[in-house]
C-alpha cells in the first residue's frame, strides 16, 4: 500500500493517516470496510460524506435519521465506530455472525443462506440495488481474498475519469459529470 503524507492519529491499535479527504487505515488494510454481509462500506454515505466534506449529504442524513450532523459518521461495519443502523443490523447478520463465531458470512458453514438471498433485493436507490451482488462478493472474497476484493472495490468506487470517490447509488460523477452507470 502506498504511504501518504499527512497528519497521523491513533485509534486503539490502529494508526490512521489523514490526507485531505482520504483516510488510509495502515494496520487493518481496510478490512473494517468489508461488511459482515459482503457490502463495501467505502461507498456508503455514512462513511464517505464526512471524509469528502459533503455537507449536503451529511445534512440530508442528519434530517432523515433525526441526528445531529456530528453523529452521522461511520468507520465501516467492522470498525470501532459503526453507525447505529448498522450496529442494530435489523436483518440479523451481526448477531448471526457472533452466534456462528465468524467475522464474515462467507466463513459460515451455512453460506450462502436464505437470509443473504432475501437481503440482496433490499435497499434500492436510483434503480440501483446496493445488495444485489452480496453473495457473489462474499464468494469472491472467499476464493480470492479480502485484500484483492478491497482493491477491486476501491477502484470501482471511484469515477474512472477524474478519480472522485463516489456513493454507491450515483449514476453520474458530481465533479466531472461522467456517466457512471
Amino acid at each position: 500500500m502506498a504511504r501518504r503524507r499527512g497528519k497521523r492519529h491513533s485509534l486503539g491499535n490502529k494508526k490512521i493517516r489523514h490526507n485531505e479527504s482520504e483516510t488510509v487505515m495502515t494496520q487493518s488494510g481496510g478490512r473494517e470496510l468489508v461488511g459482515i454481509c459482503g457490502i463495501y462500506c467505502g461507498t456508503c454515505p455514512f462513511y464517505l460524506a464526512g471524509r469528502e466534506k459533503d455537507i449536503d449529504q451529511l445534512e440530508q442524513l442528519s434530517q432523515a435519521y433525526d441526528l445531529p450532523v456530528e453523529e452521522v459518521r461511520c468507520d465501516g461495519c467492522r470498525s470501532d465506530r459503526v453507525f447505529r443502523l448498522c450496529v442494530e443490523c435489523r436483518h440479523g447478520f451481526r448477531t448471526c455472525a457472533e452466534e456462528q463465531n465468524v467475522a464474515w458470512c462467507f466463513q459460515c458453514g451455512e453460506f450462502p443462506c436464505d437470509r443473504l438471498r432475501a437481503f440482496k433485493d433490499i435497499h434500492v436507490v436510483n434503480d440501483i440495488s446496493h445488495h444485489e451482488k452480496l453473495i457473489e462478493n462474499l464468494q469472491y472474497i472467499k476464493d480470492q481474498g479480502i485484500e484483492r476484493w478491497l482493491e477491486d472495490q476501491k477502484k470501482a468506487g471511484k469515477c474512472p475519469s477524474c478519480g472522485k470517490r463516489l456513493y454507491w447509488f450515483v449514476r453520474e460523477c458530481p465533479d466531472c459529470h461522467n456517466r457512471i452507470r
